[in-house]
Order: structure tokens, then sequence, then C-alpha cells
């Protein structure tokens, strides 16, 4: 399939957010109904009114230069997500497209994890067996370990930490497999996201199944986590430690000021052009969530456009 340029900026006042992932099922798989349309760099698009205060429209000016920005500095297809709930945004948003997921996935199958610990159905404590047929390589560390147990909770670090694809496997079998989790996903209401195989299954990737998601699928789950209202108390605060240990940290955070912290999960998938990154930057009681998608594209051009949108992102929401 031959993507073009298209993005999706998404920047509307939180208490929205909070409604869910998608207020209703899209009549597609590619793409969300469009509340507006943001044309490619090389089209001008008349400014839109400016709703609420001058401060507000003028962060929303800012926002949507920054993104406009990556789009045309990331090579292929490129979607970014937006929002804070500290500062209510008068943007416009574009196309909401379903993407190739690569690891951000697991942060779906994170959130499934502890709402079975919260059901008292897991225990993070709970050890559990790494079979062979799970076993694979890619990133991660715990295939070359000759390790046979793991407890739920370090299957969780080593998921979301060095993104291991055994961790993510095993704990795929122990959630039920890709059907339940998927169940949680559309109850979220992610209706452009679907786990559809485990990592580095080629036979399945190449019978067509692969996992997909959309920039506003994550963008809206995390900005829930950061608000502590997805499954609330001290399992979102737990999600957000995972996410803060994540090793990987040359995308959307590479320029961001130390004095915030980061909460994140990447993906790449090379084979197909894909780097994506999807994080929560937080700076003493403010925070944004932003999320980049792109794919079919050229790693260096995709990277250098993340890391100039955390900046230039962090300078707009915090300086």
């Amino acid at each position: 399939m031959k993507f073009g340029l298209s993005t999706s900026i998404l920047a509307v006042a939180g208490i929205v957010m909070l409604a869910g992932c998608s207020a209703h099922q899209p009549n597609d798989h590619h793409s969300d109904s469009k509340v507006g349309r943001v044309a490619s760099s090389s089209t001008k698009v008349p400014p839109k009114k400016a709703t609420g205060s001058s401060a507000s429209t003028v962060k929303s000016a800012k926002v949507t230069k920054a993104v406009r920005a990556t789009v045309q500095q990331a090579s292929g297809t490129t979607a970014v997500y937006v929002a804070s709930a500290n500062h209510p945004l008068a943007t416009g948003i574009a196309v909401n497209r379903r993407q190739r997921s690569a690891s951000v996935i697991k942060v779906f199958i994170m959130i499934e994890a502890m709402r079975r610990v919260k059901a008292g159905a897991l225990n993070l404590k709970q050890a559990v067996a790494i079979p062979a047929h799970d076993q694979v390589g890619g990133t991660g560390v715990l295939a070359q370990r000759g390790t046979n147990q793991q407890t739920i909770g370090q299957l969780l670090e080593l998921m979301i930490k060095v993104s291991d694809n055994t961790a993510t496997n095993v704990l795929i079998d122990q959630l039920g497999g890709l059907s339940k989790i998927n169940r949680t996903i559309e109850n979220l209401g992610c209706h452009h996201t679907k786990l559809q195989r485990k990592m580095l299954d080629y036979r399945a990737l190449n019978a067509g199944h692969d996992n997909y998601t959309s920039a506003a699928d994550l963008g809206r789950t995390l900005l829930k986590i950061d608000r502590h209202q997805l499954l609330g108390g001290r399992y979102d605060t737990e999600m957000l430690r995972l996410l803060a240990n994540n090793a990987n940290q040359t995308k959307l955070p590479a320029l961001i000021s130390s004095r915030a912290t980061i909460y994140n999960k990447t993906g790449e998938f090379p084979d197909y052009g894909v780097q994506n990154d999807a994080a929560i930057v937080k700076k003493g009681q403010q925070s944004f969530v932003v999320v980049v998608l792109s794919e079919s594209g050229r790693q260096n051009q995709q990277i250098d456009a993340m890391n100039l949108l955390g900046k230039h992102l962090y300078q707009i929401f915090f300086q």
C-alpha cells in the first residue's frame, strides 16, 4: 500500500479527551470523521477564528506550526497528536489515520495486565514460565538470558523498559491471547487499535495480520493515564512508573530539558519505515501528551523531526 503525506493534529480541552479513545466507531479502518482537515505543508490554510483566551489561541497557533514543521520534515506518512489538560487549545483536527503500531502497542498490553491486577485476577509477584515458543529476538534481553521463569511484574518492566519481545509474548499468553486484549482495547473506545499478532510473528505478518493503532487512540489513552482516570489510583501510578523507566529516549524526549519528567513508549519497524513515539511530558503540575506515528519514511528524518517537535512543545507549554 502506497502512503502519501498526511497529518493528524489533536489539541482540545482535556475534559473532552477524558471521555474515551473515540466518541464513535469510525466508518472505515483508515480515518476518523473529520473535525477539520489540515492540508499538506505546501497548501495555505485560512486561520481559524480565535476562541477562548488570547493566550490559548497563541499556544494553539504555535502548536499547529510545530506540528506542520514535523510533518514536513519527516518523510512518509506521519500523524501527530498533541493535547494538554492544563492548556485547552483551539486547534482544528485533521484526519486520524490507522497506522502500524510497532512496539507502541505494548502500552495496551500493559493496560490489560494492570486491569487484571486491579480486578484481582493477576498478581505482579506471580511467577510464570517462559515457554520456548515465546522466546524471540529483536528488542529485549530475556531470550538471551536462558531464564525459565519471571514474575508478571518483571515481564512488565522488561516489556516497557527495553521493549522486550519475549516478555511481551509471555504476557499475551498470560492475558488469554489476542482476543482478550482486543476486547479491552475496544472497551476503551480505541477503534483504530488492534493486536493481531505476537511479536516477531512473521508468519502472521506475511498473512496480512499486523498490529495497528492511531495517534488519537494512543494520545487519548495516555492523557487518561496522566490524569489518573483510566484505571485510577495506584494502578495508573504504576503504569506511569513503568513508562518513566523506558530506556529509549532518542526520539521525542531527546532535546527536552532534564527538568521535565518523561513517560513514553517507542516503537520501530524498519522493514516498513516505521518510527513511533508516544509520550507524556510533565513539569511540576503541568503536562502535555504528544504522539507521533510515522511510517514508510526515512529513519534519520523521522527521528530528527521528533527531536525538534519535543523541544518546541516543551518551550510552548512550559516556557
